[in-house]
């Protein structure tokens, strides 16, 4: 049996990892389904699956309502066997009492957008977890043909409240204070035996426990209901990191606002993010499917328990040999040593990286990270060449890619946390917010913890204040609200 090696990070395979990569997007798509009845039925699972190179599925089940809450409840799958996508059709047909057709992608993708943007006409925002079903489908676009969907009801949008639907008091609450009166009607019901018989149960073939950490909302997401909640439950002795991080950003000292009216700052400010490729290399055709086909088989590779893939490894090699201008074989070369646990080996590759391509940036990074698990706090600032700023390394651009922005400043957030610099640390973190950068590409685990052990000494003794009722929960809510 192959050793269990022991590592500072989980870094088995994670499904929301591989989605934020976009690669699920570039796999083809294998069914498109809907219920035969659905424009009359109105609320209804859309499915659909797009099938790997090794016969599994990633697939998203989204549950419609084209009356008014738009995606009122998702599921999604990565890397499953066709044998689980099938038991789950099955169990929607039998339970449901559901008859599928496939369909066209055109129609189902604007069934779920359509019924989406309709919701946001009301307030209301799609499931917390459409932002992963949204990685499975096609991205959204002003260019994608529109067809027409039945949105709604006798022109008027029908909002179904049930009691035991934990979502309704933000349904009612968003279409009262949103809906222009006479554009909506609600109706109260005791129950929604649909959403009974659509809710997974502990009998079902998956454990939806196993990715619980996954799963939970941040509380950079919260409203201030889930504030007052934790407020109100006053359990201020075990905070959880995004907690302490998300609280020091509300402290005066901290504040970003103010932080940015800085000198200090105030350099740092000078760039703006996209999501659109910002690289100028270019690869063949052959090179990049070569690419593709590295990268898929080491996202599904579990090099962190076994004792490495020599055949991976012998077509990362073939493939520099073979390219040997192309930095991204190199820093794939990186990645399976650092999965599998070989420190020294990454930091070796890291170190060939940069000097081959002094240019490049996740060269810079790659460096830094490794130090980072190898606990060599002080060698960071020379790891990434003495720059503090990523403009200083690339001058010639203004505007950077959401994950150069995260390779470049996570090892300063790491350092500066490790260092006492939690100022310096705390504005960077709030940068890459700023930046949207964390919502698809969050911190390394060790960088966070970081941020969160140095966070907690001027946090703590806020929240002492707070529970000895020093702090009101009126004063408690303006500040985690950003309210003056």
């Amino acid at each position: 049996m192959a050793k269990k090696k022991s590592k500072p990070q989980k870094t088995t395979f994670n499904p929301i990892t591989y989605l934020k990569t976009g690669n699920a997007r570039k796999l083809p798509v294998y069914e498109c389904l809907l219920p035969k009845d659905w424009e009359e039925i109105k609320k209804f699972p859309v499915i659909f699956a797009r099938k790997h190179v090794n016969g599994n599925i990633t697939f998203t089940s989204v549950l419609v309502d084209l009356l008014c809450t738009g995606a009122k409840d998702v599921l999604f799958f990565v890397n499953e066997p066709e044998l689980l996508y099938r038991e789950i059709l099955k169990n929607y047909k039998d339970g449901l009492s559901l008859d599928f057709e496939p369909v066209s992608y055109e129609l189902i993708h604007n069934v779920i957008f359509e019924s989406v943007a309709f919701a946001e006409d009301y307030g209301i925002a799609p499931h917390e977890d459409f932002r992963y079903a949204e990685l499975i489908l096609d991205e959204d676009s002003d260019d994608f043909p529109k067809l027409e969907v039945p949105l709604g009801e006798g022109g008027k949008a029908h909002l179904y409240l049930n009691f035991d639907d934990e979502r309704a008091p933000y349904f009612e609450r968003q279409i009262l204070k949103y809906g222009e009166a006479g554009t909506y009607e609600i109706i109260r019901n005791d129950f929604d035996p649909f959403l009974d018989d659509y809710e997974l149960d502990d009998e079902d073939e998956w454990d939806e426990d196993d990715e619980d950490d996954i799963f939970l909302e941040s509380c950079f997401a919260w409203d201030e209901l889930d504030w007052e909640d934790f407020y109100d439950e006053e359990n201020f002795d075990e905070l959880t990191n995004d907690i302490v991080i998300y609280t020091l950003s509300r402290l005066p000292e901290y504040n970003y606002d103010e932080m940015i009216e800085e000198p200090i700052f105030a350099p740092f400010l000078e760039i703006s993010h996209t999501e659109e490729p910002t690289s100028k290399f270019s690869f063949t055709k052959e090179e990049q499917k070569y690419m593709a086909d590295v990268h898929e088989k080491l996202e599904f590779s579990d090099l962190e328990f076994d004792e490495g893939d020599p055949e991976l490894l012998k077509m990362i090699d073939s493939g520099i040999k073979k390219f040997p201008k192309n930095r991204i074989l190199y820093q794939y070369k990186w990645e399976y040593y650092q999965r599998s646990g070989d420190l020294p080996k990454s930091l070796e590759i890291a170190l060939e990286m940069k000097e081959k391509f002094p240019d490049y940036l996740f060269g810079l990074s790659c460096h830094a990270q490794t130090l980072i698990e190898m606990g060599e706090v002080d060698s960071i600032p020379e790891a990434m060449n003495d720059f503090t700023k990523i403009q200083d390394f690339l001058p010639d651009r203004e505007k950077f890619h959401v994950t150069e922005l995260q390779s470049f400043y996570s090892p300063w957030i790491y350092y500066y946390s490790k260092t006492g610099q939690l100022r310096a640390a705390s504005f960077l973190f709030n940068l890459l917010e700023d930046h949207f950068v964390l919502i698809s590409y969050p911190l390394h685990d060790l960088v966070e913890s970081a941020l969160a052990a140095e966070a907690i000494k001027v946090v703590e003794p806020f929240y002492k204040r707070v529970k000895a009722g020093e702090v009101s929960k009126e004063e408690f809510l303006d500040m985690m609200m950003g309210e003056d």
